[in-house]
């Protein structure tokens, strides 16, 4: 008993007596519950001293090992819904619409903030606060620091808008050095983040097979069949690095890659504190460690310098694992150093896989990622359509000569789609028929000849790179599989690209004759109303190729029309002042607007308006002009004095103006 008390005191506070001025705080129960007794803390140590452990990332009230308030009686009430949850909560932060804005740069400012939600009318902000960052835990100490804010609206704003605002900005919105905007809803103290937490460079836990070998002597444990059952698969972190699914993302790493071998270390730096860098997103992978570019940029730097694949890149830290497949022809300088095709199997003998979409592995997505589903061309296929291209003669192109390029893009449609139609339609800007991809293209710039040959070669190559393209689109829209996406990459690239503009002004540039020209529109305007038929594209899209391409001409010729209406009315209004020897009044006028409407009429075909009845302002002014023509015939007819009878002859001479007349008439 003495080692007892020694050890855990004289029992006053555990039975609930030994003092006579018991705690009030303490509530000793009786009967049943009489085992179950409620006890203040004390200083000692022993089984049921500690304090209970806090919830994660909320600080433990009170000193560290010191009372935190008094016990929680038997039969006493106990909270429920969000005031059970703990912290700092807001009252009205239920009924009114907050947002939490986070994973934002450190300096970043509030009004920045504040102007984020200026596309939204009906999410006016009142006020922006700063949350001040929580305990540190092992998740945040690991990731790069950010701010976290909170962001109060209007009492007339909606909750709906708000989450029509988080879809829409929610990790989409850049906002520099690499930094996604991420939107929740802020609940008070215990807001809960849909952001998921991160290891280091992105590192997932994934399963290992590891490879059985031969079985162990029962003296290691080789009896043990179901212990080795389970450790043939294991899980572990491993970070991965995957190829970035466009040519041009290849093409960015690679290059900064280049530069860090031949500047070093300080090549990055100077980068990364580049301010067009730090704003523009194509570099946001590079601020950012658990980034999928980023990851592919370290494992690539690392084999490079290092000459290894090995797993462990950095101390301490989770293994790597590389692309499954390298770049084929990474190294290739010249055609000569491509690799050589496998051999060709027998389609009898091995079932043609058909084209599928490449779906995203899980850990790879990153706001602005191209679509996967294009893939990348190797150099030796980019090489070949080079070369199909440039070994077209700037002739009328044959059917079977077309085809040809179909083929190759129905093939390669995973392996390159967007880069395949990239180079058609450089095709059409930079024929490859005048460049150096031709073995017989021989440039000379002082040779006045070959210079006229070629820009009467121009306008068949150009048509013939156009039917190309529409031929595969036609070709495409009708084959399995995700060929149908060829016609939206192909639409895509002629707007954004402005071919038909280009196409427009091509006959200027060149210099064009009259019949040349024509012929050359004609053949543009054919393929067009192949695709209006066959409804290969959408109608606005078709409509913009149209407007593009024909607007300027159809003005051109509508201005023409109305010049030459001008002029015919500037002659007829010249002969009647010569005849009548007088200006023109205001009815003959308006004979004259009413002539070149009724031409216009003529012009445009509408034979049927021509029987309407005119008005009664017309009417008018046509009985004026006859009552005028009679008085000017009976002016005609009067002598004039001293003159001779030759010359009255020819004043009384019929004229050709009066030989018609106008509709009116």
């Amino acid at each position: 008993m003495a080692d007892f008390i020694d050890e855990h005191g004289d029992g006053a506070g555990v039975l609930g007596g030994g003092t006579d001025d018991p705690d009030p705080d303490v509530f000793v129960p009786t009967g049943a519950k009489r085992h179950f007794t409620g006890r203040s803390k004390s200083m000692k140590s022993g089984p049921g001293t500690l304090a209970p452990e806090p919830g994660a990332g909320f600080p433990r009230p009170g000193g560290p090992g010191g009372f935190a308030g008094p016990t929680q009686r038997f039969g006493s009430a106990v909270p429920r819904g969000p005031a059970a949850l703990g912290g700092n909560r807001d009252d009205n932060v239920y009924g009114s619409v907050v947002a939490k804005a986070s994973n934002l740069p450190p300096t970043i400012d509030p009004r920045r903030v504040e102007k984020l939600f200026a596309d939204f009318p009906s999410l006016k902000v009142t006020k922006v606060e700063r949350i001040p960052p929580s305990s540190p835990s092992t998740s945040s100490r690991m990731s790069r620091p950010s701010a976290t804010m909170k962001v109060i609206f209007d009492k007339d704003a909606n909750a709906r808008d708000l989450d029509d605002a988080m879809n829409k900005m929610n990790d989409k919105r850049y906002l520099g050095h690499g930094y996604y905007l991420h939107l929740d809803r802020y609940l008070g103290g215990v807001s809960i983040s849909t952001k998921q937490q991160e290891e280091p460079f992105g590192a997932t836990l994934q399963e290992v097979e590891f490879s059985k070998g031969y079985a162990p002597p029962p003296d290691l444990g080789g009896n043990h069949r179901d212990r080795l059952r389970e450790d043939a698969m294991n899980k572990r972190l491993l970070v991965t690095a995957n190829v970035p699914p466009d040519a041009d993302t290849v093409k960015l790493i690679h290059r900064t890659i280049e530069g860090v071998l031949e500047g070093g270390v300080e090549f990055e730096a100077a980068l990364m504190q580049d301010p067009h860098v730090q704003e523009e997103e194509r570099f946001a992978w590079l601020f950012d460690q658990s980034h999928p570019l980023n990851r592919y940029y370290r494992w690539r730097l690392h084999q490079i310098i290092n000459s290894t694949t090995r797993p462990n890149v950095f101390h301490r830290q989770p293994d790597w694992k590389g692309p499954k497949e390298a770049l084929p022809d990474e190294f290739a300088s010249d055609m000569w150093d491509l690799s050589q095709p496998m051999e060709q199997v027998d389609s009898d003998d091995s079932d043609e896989e058909k084209p599928t979409r490449i779906t995203i592995p899980i850990g790879e997505n990153y706001p602005g990622r191209v679509d996967s589903g294009y893939g990348l061309l190797t150099p030796r296929s980019r090489t070949m359509l080079i070369w199909l291209l440039a070994s077209l003669p700037p002739s009328s192109a044959l059917y079977d000569e077309i085809a040809v390029f179909s083929a190759f893009a129905v093939e390669r449609v995973s392996k390159g789609m967007d880069e395949i139609v990239h180079l058609l339609v450089t095709n059409i800007f930079q024929p490859f028929f005048l460049s150096k991809a031709n073995p017989k293209y021989r440039p000379d710039a002082n040779d006045s000849e070959a210079e006229s040959r070629k820009r009467g070669q121009l306008p068949q190559l150009i048509t013939n790179g156009l039917r190309i393209i529409s031929d595969v689109a036609l070709t495409t829209s009708k084959a399995s599989g995700v060929c149908y996406k060829y016609r939206m990459v192909i639409a895509n690239q002629l707007v954004n690209r402005k071919v038909f503009e280009y196409l427009e002004q091509l006959p200027n540039q060149l210099s064009m004759g009259r019949m040349g020209e024509i012929q050359y529109r004609d053949d543009i305007n054919a393929i067009l109303r192949v695709w209006e038929d066959e409804l290969l594209f959408e109608k606005e899209t078709l409509a913009h190729f149209d407007y593009a391409f024909n607007e300027r001409k159809r003005q051109k010729e509508q201005e023409e029309h109305e010049r030459k209406i001008a002029e015919r009315r500037q002659k007829k209004n010249a002969a009647r002042r010569k005849s009548a020897g007088e200006g023109i009044s205001e009815d003959d006028d308006k004979m004259c607007v009413d002539e070149d409407i009724s031409l216009n009429r003529f012009m445009d075909g509408a034979s049927d308006e021509r029987d309407e009845p005119l008005s009664h302002d017309v009417g008018a002014s046509t009985t004026g002009e006859a009552l005028q023509n009679e008085e000017a015939n009976e002016s005609d007819m009067a002598e004039v004095p001293g003159e001779s009878a030759a010359a009255r002859a020819r004043r009384l001479r019929p004229k050709a103006e009066d030989m018609f007349i106008s509709d009116g008439e």
